[in-house]
C-alpha cells in the first residue's frame, strides 16, 4: 500500500532512524572506547532531537486516535508501546552505565537492532493500520498535527552543534 500523503513526515524520519542503526551495526563491532563514547553522544542527541519527539507525536496523534477504534489491547498498540518503552529503558540503562563500557557496548547494539526492527514494523503494519482504520477527517487532523509537532529538520539529528 502506498503511504498516505498525511503520515509522510514520520517516514521521512524514519529514513533518519534506519541509518543511525545502520552506523551502529557498522561501527560499533570495531570501535574502542572513545569510538564507542562518540556515538554514544551521537545517539543522545539523536534520542533528544528526533526519536523522543517523533515518539511522542505518534503516541499523541496516531496511537491516541487508533486506540478510539481499536482498544488498548489492540495488538498493534500494545506493540508500539513496548517497542517505545523498551528503547527508552536502552537509552536509560546506557546513562546508568556511564563507567562500564562493556554494558555500554551491549544496550548500543540493542538499541540499534530494535530500534530497526521497529521502524519496519511501524512502516509494514501499524501505518498500513492507520491507514486502513482511521477516517480521512481523522487523518487530516492527524497529519495537521504532525506537521505542526515535526518542522523539516535543518540538519541531521545527531550532528553536534
Amino acid at each position: 500500500m502506498e503511504r498516505d500523503p498525511r503520515l509522510r513526515r514520520l517516514s521521512e524520519e524514519h529514513h533518519h532512524g534506519l541509518a543511525f542503526a545502520l552506523r551502529i551495526e557498522r561501527e560499533l563491532p570495531e570501535a574502542d572506547d572513545a569510538a564507542m563514547g562518540e556515538l554514544y553522544a551521537d545517539l543522545l542527541r539523536f534520542w533528544t532531537r528526533g526519536l523522543l519527539p517523533h515518539f511522542h507525536t505518534e503516541s499523541e496523534c496516531l496511537l491516541a486516535r487508533l486506540m478510539r477504534h481499536t482498544g488498548p489491547d489492540d495488538r498493534r498498540v500494545r506493540r508500539l508501546l513496548r517497542d517505545h518503552v523498551g528503547m527508552e529503558a536502552l537509552v536509560a540503562w546506557m546513562r546508568d552505565n556511564e563507567g562500564n563500557p562493556r554494558a555500554r557496548r551491549e544496550a548500543l547494539m540493542l538499541f540499534g537492532e530494535s530500534l530497526r526492527s521497529h521502524i519496519r514494523w511501524e512502516e509494514r503494519t501499524f501505518f498500513e493500520a492507520l491507514q486502513d482504520t482511521l477516517r480521512d477527517e481523522e487523518l487530516d487532523a492527524a497529519g495537521s498535527e504532525i506537521e505542526e509537532r515535526l518542522p523539516q529538520p535543518t540538519r541531521v539529528p545527531w550532528e553536534a552543534d
